[in-house]
């Protein structure tokens, strides 16, 4: 802001304001949802102090709540459709990516709704960008990163886990697939190089899911040019995680 107002300037340009951003963090009623649960180790990072949760007695319609789709999903549950929204977003509008915005500590690779959110991407074909701390930062984490198991995932509630690892035929195959996403040829991390601006688009033999999944939505035939779409799965602070 100091040095650089050509770049302030351009970052908040006709196109760039043309962008439409979708994070789920905004996008889902917490209030409609988990606002009213609070982990036990849930605490403030700097003085201890225990989280509360929150009083505001708004109806909670979890994964589980009546009335249920035919796969057994809540219908008015706002956590259990990331995968049917990307399909969506991604059917209706040919520019749609996904931006990857990781945490200092990586603790987004141990979430299993954004590690979920990322591999369902990747599996369309959609365009992802990565963006890290540093580095440095990645070198440090790579042996981690190169043990990930879904099953050892987390999230806020273990249904959400349970449910994740329910649509997941074969698991070994999934963490199998997940290394070759994040560390094989034209992976997330093939570049460290230009960690900060890998732009990965999507494989020519992918394109075929975008015209699949454009088919199995309704109304999608339109052709005129909408706005660029971009979905953020943004990593949090290991001390206090939501998803």
């Amino acid at each position: 802001l100091e040095r650089d107002i050509s770049s302030l300037e351009r970052m908040l340009g006709p196109e760039a304001l043309a962008s439409t951003y979708w994070v789920c963090a905004f996008s889902v009623n917490q209030h409609a949802s988990t606002c009213g649960f609070v982990s036990s180790q849930a605490a403030d990072p700097k003085t201890g102090a225990r989280y509360s949760a929150c009083e505001c007695g708004q109806v909670k319609y979890l994964n589980g709540t009546p009335p249920l789709r035919s796969d057994g999903s809540s219908i008015r549950c706002e956590m259990n459709k990331f995968d049917s929204v990307m399909e969506y977003l991604s059917a209706t509008n040919r520019d749609f990516a996904q931006v990857v915005a990781v945490d200092r500590d990586f603790c987004l690779f141990s979430r299993a709704w954004c590690v979920a959110e990322i591999v369902e991407a990747n599996k369309m074909g959609m365009r992802q960008s990565l963006k890290l701390s540093s580095k440095q930062a990645l070198k440090q984490e790579c042996d981690q990163l190169r043990s990930l198991d879904v099953r050892n995932m987390q999230a806020a509630r273990q249904e959400d886990v349970a449910e994740i690892l329910a649509k997941i035929p074969d698991i070994n195959g999934f963490n199998a697939a997940l290394q070759q996403m994040l560390f094989g040829q034209q992976g997330l991390f093939d570049s460290l190089d230009n960690f900060d601006v890998i732009e990965r688009a999507a494989q020519i033999g992918k394109v075929s899911l975008f015209a699949e999944a454009a088919l199995r939505v309704s109304g999608s035939g339109s052709k005129e040019k909408s706005e660029t779409g971009v979905a953020v799965v943004v990593g949090a602070s290991c001390d206090r995680v939501t998803n």
